[in-house]
């Protein structure tokens, strides 16, 4: 490459010598660039060595030419030069350097390939040079893919575009055609072994049963191939190999014939003698399982792996050997020989001579542990103990101890008991290395103190290898920020004037800082640049800051309306200081539709059931399906239009949404528009409907601390009221209310999903008023507080506490205080994330009937719950592993209850009468957690210990409408039934209890 360009430059060279020798030390008249000059006007100046009025070299001319060509943005330069009056005119002839700008993909192609893919497989850089034999190196990679995805009648053809103003180059891509191609039955080459029938079922490429052949896909190819693979290892031929050999298209049918060479090996068998082991075991520890294939690299791996495993299960002085048997009647037997030897329990981990750090900071970076309540025999293997070793010595050399020694001793028989073991860390800390005196050498333009403030090698600190690490990133990450690319850094120390004691020496050269010529967008096609626009923070003349690109990259993301965006620095390399920041975009489908299906299972009770002689609910289970229908980008300015259904025998919801993402700039802010229907059988009691309007501002003021703030107008119903009419009237008239409400939540824990340690509080406020237009007049609070403490590595200790309270005002003539908040605005508690003492919404208050008049008959009671205007629970959770590293135990207790009032809170545990609710309900349980990518599924089963005894009844809606209150009772239906709900509740749901 560098003989190519040194003869370019030379056939260059020439001509601009010949041409300007015999004008040498003329006057230069005017300089002229043919077709245009595409270099910024500072970045000439610094390329060219004259300038009008300047004295012609030709040396000059020929450094001009070597240094235009290393601004990267130009092919071809001729140097002309001709007499004009007294002086003599430059003119440079050139040839300019085209920049890919971006590909669109036009057609309806279906997935897949996607547009993405399509755009990788091309090869093209964003930004980079871009030459003609491109097109056609992109064309056949598309063709290529195609075809790899059944489209083999498909054509493509490539069109151009060119914008000369930053010499950029945009490709579309059209497609046409999008019928795909079907299997056949595949060809098998090679020694196959296992019946054609076997290797078809394992490729999947035809359906089951109705034997239809799929479409082709290069993923279901792929698969397929894999699928051959793993029959074969099903029948222990782990060195079988199945290769792809070709697809064969026939335009007549259309279909493609896989061609499949496949290499069956022998039989692998691998087994232990001497000490038991599953299969399964083998599998996961010894990787020619996983490779497929048998060398010894990996059967020494295996080796090192069960050591490990057997030394995790107490056994530490375990011996494995293995043994590869050679084929023999197409039978590979690979023997491990496993001496288990004794079982030993670690019992103790000691820590000696550690004084600069605490025991507590030290252990939490080993793996040896000592034997627990979740940990039987501990936790040892010689890895662990090297691990440990090195962690603990890296935790003090990065602190300065350079001279820190760990050894760790192993005590058999500790405490005078056979099998029973204990590790004793020795750590010699040696001295501590400071620094006496930094230096910083070659700032000069950036500010020298704010780079200061960054370091950790300053005078008084710890001196280490790792803060110089730490420093030389912070540094060049300082300056990459800042506009410098090319920066480099150099640590040098010397003694200093004390022992240990050393001078730190930072050496920077800056080089060429690089600044933002203009900001290019393209691919915008429904997306108005003006939202583009105010979300790019980098402008013309601004340094050049990769990581504010990236920055603006991921806030563009944000705005969830493109699919792909792409960030690229127009022609790094090149000499210009000056460059075009270039982002690329494609955009996401306009419309989403998401459609779902599922279960609620629990003791929800059926509400189309007659039978009400369960007030507090039976097993039941009910079919659920939602529908999401979303607009993005809306206008083109990024904002969402909604409507979502859900469907279940328990809820029917329907709403609209309208959300504006990054309110009047602000990108933690987001304002939503809903209109809301839902009519909810949430217990037995009654149906609530709702019809909403609201609007809500969510707001984002740090890291951790979130608001919402929301004005809702609803009218409430009940309907499905199985508590006789003349007991309730006044609440299933509809009500008008009119709420605005604040909730504030702070998060500060490590895993919202699956927390260890970290606190978590909300905070909900809300007023109902008069002045809203609101019906009733009420103020609502509720506050939460949870926390987690890591009790060692893997048990977390986790509580939570709540509280909240409804107080009624003004209420209407002619109603009680409680009753003047509706039964829908009520506290309902009960079910696996609030009391599990209680089945779903089944806490609190229940009906037991009320007399018509003072000292007069009652009506029926029914024992069903009404919700309340105060709650109380107090929840706490002992988290620990359980089976192997994804199957977790927890031990809760939870107390609480709704109360009828907050002046009728009782923390008693004795339920004070049949009657009277307005006690703290406890249970206690045990709950099993598996882990999932989407959290913890969860199995919680409690016992309850005071649950409430009510009167309640025993027959169905019909028999006790037709109860008259003005009549006494002592047999049938109307009679009420003593009753205390089940100790026994069992929930199953997704994600932690909170």
């Amino acid at each position: 490459m560098g003989m190519k360009l040194g003869c370019l430059f030379l056939l260059f060279l020439i001509p601009a010598y010949a041409q300007t020798a015999q004008f040498e030390n003329q006057t230069i008249a005017d300089i002229q660039f043919s077709p245009v000059q595409p270099l910024d006007p500072a970045d000439l100046a610094r390329a060219l060595p004259f300038q009008k009025g300047s004295l012609l070299h030709a040396d000059d001319v020929a450094s001009a030419i070597d240094n235009l060509f290393a601004s990267g943005r130009f092919e071809d330069i001729v140097v002309e030069a001709e007499r004009s009056g007294d002086g003599v005119n430059l003119h440079f002839v050139t040839q300019l350097t085209s920049y890919f700008g971006g590909l669109t993909v036009v057609g309806q192609i279906p997935n897949p390939p996607n547009k993405t893919q399509i755009a990788s497989i091309t090869e093209l850089t964003l930004g980079a040079a871009f030459r003609d034999e491109d097109l056609t190196r992109a064309q056949q990679a598309i063709q290529e893919l195609l075809k790899k995805n059944g489209m083999y009648a498909s054509s493509v053809t490539l069109a151009v575009t060119r914008d000369d103003s930053a010499q950029q180059v945009f490709l579309t891509v059209r497609i046409a055609g999008k019928k795909r191609a079907r299997y056949e039955r595949p060809a098998i080459q090679g020694g196959s072994i296992l019946p054609a029938k076997t290797i078809l079922k394992a490729t999947g490429w035809r359906f089951p049963i109705v034997h239809w052949w799929r479409q082709v896909t290069e993923r279901r190819t792929n698969t397929g191939v894999q699928g051959v693979l793993a029959a074969y290892e099903k029948k222990d031929r782990l060195k079988a190999s199945v290769n792809l050999q070709k697809l064969d298209y026939n335009p007549q049918t259309g279909k493609v014939r896989p061609t499949l060479d496949i290499d069956p090996g022998p039989r692998v068998k691998v087994t232990a003698v001497e000490t038991k082991v599953s299969k399964r075991v083998l599998k996961r520890y010894v990787p020619v399982f996983e490779e497929h294939e048998v060398y010894n690299d990996l059967l020494v791996e295996g080796r090192r792996n069960l050591i490990d495993y057997f030394q995790a299960q107490g056994y530490y002085d375990v011996d494995v050997v293995f043994r590869d048997q050679p084929p023999k009647d197409d039978l590979e037997t690979i023997t491990y020989a496993i001496s288990r030897g004794q079982r030993y329990k670690l019992v103790k981990v000691s820590l000696a001579g550690n004084h600069y750090f605490t025991g507590g900071t030290i252990r939490e970076r080993m793996y040896m542990q000592a034997a627990s309540f979740t940990m039987r025999r501990g936790r040892y293997s010689e890895a662990f103990q090297r691990k440990d070793e090195g962690s603990i010595a890296d935790l003090y050399r990065s602190n300065g101890f350079r001279d820190v020694k760990v050894n760790c001793t192993l005590n058999h028989n500790y405490g005078g008991k056979t099998g029973e073991i204990g590790v004793s860390v020795n750590i010699d800390e040696g001295p501590q290395w400071m620094v006496d005196h930094l230096t910083l050498e070659g700032i000069k333009q950036v500010d020298s103190k704010r780079i200061t403030s960054q370091l950790a090698s300053i005078a008084g600190q710890p001196f280490s290898d790792v803060n110089l690490a730490s420093d030389r990133v912070a540094i060049l990450t300082y300056y990459y920020e800042n506009g410098f690319p090319s920066a480099t850094f150099k640590a040098t120390w010397t003694p200093g004037s004390r022992p240990h004691r050393v001078n730190v020496t930072y050496a920077v050269k800056e080089g060429d800082r690089q600044y933002v010529r203009r900001v290019i967008t393209s691919g915008l096609s429904t997306t108005r640049p003006s939202l583009i626009d105010r979300n790019i923070t980098l402008h013309p003349g601004d340094p050049l800051s990769p990581v504010e690109e990236t920055e603006i990259q991921k806030t563009l993301y944000d705005l969830g309306i493109f699919a792909n965006v792409d960030t690229a620095i127009q022609d790094p390399d090149g000499d210009d200081d000056h460059k075009y920041v270039l982002y690329n975009f494609q955009e996401a489908n306009r419309y989403s539709l998401a459609v779902g299906l599922g279960l609620q299972a629990g003791r929800y009770g059926n509400p189309y059931s007659n039978n009400l002689s369960s007030p507090g609910g039976t097993t039941s289970a009910s079919p659920l399906m939602s529908l999401d229908v979303n607009r993005l980008n809306f206008l083109g300015i990024g904002q969402t239009v909604g409507l979502h259904f859900l469907y279940s025998l328990l809820e029917r919801r329907g709403s609209a949404t309208y959300e504006i993402p990054r309110f009047l700039g602000d990108k933690g802010r987001t304002v939503t528009f809903t209109l809301l229907y839902d009519d909810s059988f949430n217990v037995l009691t009654f149906a609530s409907q709702r019809e909403e309007a609201s609007v809500q501002a969510a707001q984002r003021f740090s890291k951790s601390l979130r608001g919402q703030f929301q004005f809702a107008y609803r009218r409430v119903s009940v309907n499905n009221v199985v508590i006789p009419v003349l007991l309730v009237p006044e609440l299933q008239q509809p009500v008008r209310i009119g709420i605005l409400t604040a909730n504030l939540a702070q998060d500060r824990r490590d895993n919202a999903a699956d927390p260890h340690h970290g606190m978590y509080n909300t905070l909900d406020i809300g007023l109902a008023s008069h002045f809203f237009g609101s019906q009733r007049s009420f103020a609502r609070v509720l506050a939460r507080n949870a926390t987690y403490y890591s009790l060692t590595k893997s048990i977390v200790l986790a509580r939570q506490t709540q509280f909240g309270v409804i107080i009624p005002y003004d209420v209407p003539a002619g109603i009680s205080t409680a009753e003047s908040v509706p039964l829908g605005e009520r506290f309902f508690g009960g079910g696996p994330d609030t009391l599990r003492a209680f089945a779903f919404d089944q806490a609190g208050p229940r009906d037991t009937g009320a007399a018509l008049v003072p000292g007069g008959p009652s009506s029926a009671p029914t024992g069903l719950p009404l919700g309340g205007n105060a709650l109380f629970y107090n929840n706490v959770e002992v988290r620990f592993p359980l089976i192997g590293s994804n199957i977790g135990g927890v031990l809760f207790h939870d107390m609480g209850n709704i109360f009828t009032s907050l002046g009728n809170m009782s923390l008693s545990y004795h339920q004070p009468s049949m009657r009277d609710f307005n006690y703290t309900a406890q249970a206690v349980g045990f709950g099993i957690r598996y882990k999932t990518p989407v959290g913890p599924l969860r199995l919680d089963l409690a016992y309850a210990l005071n649950p409430p005894s009510f009167v309640g009844f025993k027959g169905t809606a019909q028999q006790l409408l037709q109860c008259n209150p003005t009549q006494t009772y002592t047999t049938g239906p109307c009679v009420g039934v003593p009753q205390t709900l089940s100790h026994f509740q069992f929930f199953f749901s997704i994600g932690q209890t909170f």
